[in-house]
């Protein structure tokens, strides 16, 4: 299935560079997330139709199909200052002889939503179109978006900007047949070249129909305040991981995502922010060798300072397309490395302080949370085909109460309860999960 994207315009609202497709939102190019999206959508080709700074983004196009190995035509429209952006659309008239996608460069949407469109079939030589029903959406600008009317049985009566009757947004996101290209010709012939103007066409003769986003993310980035919402949205979305614990959902991933709204935009990888994340918890580790409670305490926030950190490598995997399974081993084994090298150094400060038992109790501690990290992933997969409650008591839990017991000087304590705590874990899962 192909998808046209419309990368025409010259995008004056928004003057973060010369380019408006070209604009990096948290590192990538929004035109760059609008193909990756469609393509994890169900998108297989592209024709991206240029108007303004044509050449830059002519060249983007082919370093990106070079890296996607996929194929990305780029035509240019040359009425893009003078006409609406279905003169865009009917640049690319000559690539389209099937059904296609259709959206625009700066459009960033859920690829549940192209998944959607795809389910559904179009009316006969006319479209569907990924309608919000949700007029209450904080993402969108009442004031600009183009508003849809929509009747019960899903086809769409009317669009247009400023509708004073209306029950959905338009996403922008279209499902087309080669039909619609000839109504948009007429349309155009007629003095409107509007993609509005060609909607309306369909929708009198019954050819339109809206398939509903479901609540799915989308934005329009247009201008600055769109922008920061889009950033804002975008790193909302990352926060809900379904396998955080409680630390992580509550602590540590909401100044993760501010931090990674910063990483971004720098060259950092994910692999090398778990390399980082990992030097922190070996450089508390170091601290907390040292016979002083502010040794101690230092290595002890060090301990939590990487555990925040470490969420931001996959935050900035997802965000930037960097996702790996080697990124993921990496990360994991680096994880194993730091639990073991902060409990053995909590359990020698201990040793050193006098307390004999440290050494037996701390390598308890080591246990159970190798053991605990090791079932985690069986254990969460048991449970979702159960359909049981995941509480979790992970890694997040065990670098928290390690860096609290570490600033209260209370290390031989916090290896107790540590040992106690990640061993009935252990056994507690292999009693849930057992036969």
């Amino acid at each position: 299935m192909k998808c046209v994207i419309l990368a025409a315009g010259r995008g004056r609202r928004l003057q973060r560079s010369d380019s408006k497709p070209l604009t990096s939102i948290l590192g990538i190019p929004l035109i760059e997330r609008t193909i990756r999206t469609a393509m994890d959508g169900g998108a297989t080709g592209f024709v991206v139709v240029s108007g303004y700074q044509a050449e830059p983004l002519s060249q983007f196009m082919t370093t990106l199909s070079q890296r996607l190995g996929g194929e990305i035509t780029t035509v240019h429209n040359a009425d893009w200052d003078s006409k609406d952006n279905g003169a865009s659309l009917l640049a690319a008239r000559g690539h389209l002889q099937e059904p296609f996608l259709l959206t625009m460069a700066d459009h960033v949407f859920a690829a549940d939503t192209v998944r959607r469109l795809l389910q559904n079939t179009p009316p006969q030589d006319g479209l569907l179109l990924a309608c919000d029903r949700d007029i209450n959406n904080p993402l969108v600008d009442p004031d600009d978006v183009t508003r849809v009317q929509i009747d019960d049985t899903g086809a769409i009566r009317d669009i247009a900007k400023g509708l004073k009757q209306f029950n959905g947004y338009d996403t922008g996101l279209f499902l087309c047949t080669p039909g619609f290209l000839q109504v948009l010709s007429e349309a155009a012939g007629q003095g409107d070249s509007s993609l509005s103007a060609g909607v309306r066409h369909l929708a009198a003769n019954g050819k339109a129909r809206a398939v509903d986003t479901d609540g799915a993310f989308w934005i329009d980035v247009d201008d600055e305040a769109a922008f920061r919402r889009a950033e804002h949205a975008m790193l909302n979305n990352i926060r809900g991981k379904d396998r955080d614990g409680p630390v992580s959902r509550y602590l540590n991933r909401p100044l993760s995502a501010r931090l990674s709204r910063y990483l971004a935009y720098t060259s950092l990888t994910p692999n090398r922010i778990s390399l980082i994340s990992f030097a922190a918890s070996l450089l508390g580790a170091g601290l907390m060798l040292l016979p002083h409670y502010w040794a101690l305490a230092l290595g002890g926030l060090l301990a939590q300072a990487a555990s925040v950190l470490d969420g931001c490598d996959g935050e900035i995997a997802r965000l930037k397309y960097q996702a790996s399974d080697y990124g993921g081993w990496l990360d994991a084994v680096l994880d194993r490395y730091s639990d073991a090298l902060l409990l053995t150094a909590l359990a020698l400060h201990s040793w050193q302080d006098g307390t004999l038992a440290a050494v037996p109790v701390g390598f308890l501690a080591v246990t159970g949370a190798l053991v605990l990290s090791y079932t985690a992933d069986k254990y969460d997969g048991l449970m979702r085909d159960k359909g049981g409650s995941r509480f979790r008591l992970g890694r997040d839990v065990r670098l928290l109460v390690i860096a609290l017991g570490a600033v209260l000087n209370l290390p031989f304590a916090t290896l107790v309860l540590i040992a106690l705590s990640m061993n009935a874990e252990a056994i507690r899962r292999m009693w849930v999960c057992r036969g």
